[in-house]
């Protein structure tokens, strides 16, 4: 405890923790995860607890979910709740914060979806963002990274754009021609709306390499040369390098690529536990000579801090930029001391270019409180018809 020494601190987790209310009252701060506090929710709720913080707060977006129930299931003074995305998916989001913050500042749910969370989703109703923002801006404080650290190095961002392979653009041709009609039919009927934003997947995977869809690809992709090309000038430079993608099977590649030419790399993705997952991290930050982290966007894009690397591989683009940022947050964030250079790498005349136009609709739509992020974007048909020109 850096600020505040004299307390008394105990992790609540693990096999071996305390099942007595009496014990764990005798600790001035208790330190728990999400998992462990809904196994134990009846000895925690014995506790009377003074003031409640969440980390990663928008672990509760879900307001379906027993994570969500447990948090307020749980009684305190105060609530506190962090989050660098308090909204990831939608409105609903915010919603389940401020239930847990201030419960009914914002209404039961059934009305906040009819009159605020629909009418700004769908309609783009100007009138009602500025009046929930009215609504919630008291309960929030937020601070920028410029506002904490305004020391903190420089941050240059760059788009690489790659030209694909002659068979690669071939491959990508034939299939959208093929699924563009199909793709369109299936987003008019609610029911099958997901077939076709899954649809879209395959042409973005063709965008990064045409094997990841067809393991029997023998031919060049334009984008993963082009990254390789760029990995080897920084390599050679001295620097680090976090390397994002969506998809796992697209940092495979690469994996493969590097374990041929002999460099030593960090790994992180969804499957890797606990305990695995610092002692990457660990060496990543600390051995000199591995300069490569890959990872995937949802297992590296929050609760890292990796200053060890001054640039960022973004190898396929997000839906949403707030989700990019996280990711290039990882490095440059306080303690950081050299300048960092993101690099968004885009294939030329595809879906890829056309994701980062509907991103630019996104940034002037969620401006301040209202960035989102989300698997999959809430789009207007004329929106989705443009990805497939």
């Amino acid at each position: 405890m850096r600020f505040a020494p004299s307390l008394f601190v105990y992790v609540h987790t693990g096999p071996k923790r305390l099942k007595d209310a009496r014990a764990m009252a005798g600790y001035d701060v208790v330190l728990t995860t999400y998992h462990t506090a809904r196994q134990d929710l009846s000895l925690l709720q014995k506790t009377p607890w003074h003031c409640m913080v969440l980390d990663e707060s928008q672990q509760i977006k879900n307001r379906s979910s027993e994570l969500f129930k447990v948090v307020l299931a749980l009684e305190a003074d105060y609530k506190v709740s962090l989050s660098g995305t308090p909204i990831e998916n939608s409105l609903a989001d915010l919603w389940s914060q401020m239930q847990f913050i201030n419960p009914d500042t914002l209404g039961s749910y059934p009305r906040f979806r009819k009159t605020v969370q629909l009418p700004i989703e769908k309609q783009r109703d100007e009138t009602a963002r500025e009046q929930l923002f009215l609504r919630v801006r008291p309960f929030f404080l937020r601070r920028t990274k410029e506002e904490v650290a305004p020391e903190l190095p420089t941050l240059t961002e760059q788009i690489f754009y790659s030209e694909m392979s002659v068979a690669q653009r071939k491959r990508y041709d034939q299939v959208k021609s093929a699924v563009r009609n199909q793709i369109l039919s299936l987003f008019d009927d609610p029911k099958t709306r997901l077939m076709a934003l899954q649809a879209l997947t395959k042409l973005r995977q063709i965008a990064n390499h045409p094997v990841l869809t067809e393991p029997e690809f023998e031919q060049e992709s334009g984008k993963f040369e082009d990254v390789l090309a760029q990995w080897e000038v920084v390599r050679k430079a001295g620097h680090k390098v976090l390397f994002f993608s969506s998809f796992e099977k697209h940092l495979q590649l690469f994996r493969k690529a590097f374990e041929e030419a002999g460099y030593p790399y960090a790994w992180l993705t969804g499957d890797t536990p606990g305990p695995d997952r610092a002692r990457e991290v660990h060496k990543f930050q600390e051995d000199s000579s591995v300069q490569a982290f890959f990872m995937t966007r949802k297992a590296g894009g929050v609760g890292l801090n990796l200053t060890g690397a001054d640039y960022v591989f973004l190898l396929d683009p997000w839906w949403n930029p707030a989700s990019e940022d996280q990711a290039i947050a990882r490095a440059h964030r306080i303690g950081q001391t050299r300048p960092v250079t993101a690099i968004r790498f885009i294939s030329m005349d595809s879906i890829e270019e056309k994701i980062l136009q509907l991103q630019e609709r996104k940034r002037a739509l969620g401006k301040g409180l209202f960035e989102r992020e989300a698997d999959y974007p809430q789009m207007n048909r004329e929106e989705f018809e443009a990805l497939l020109q």
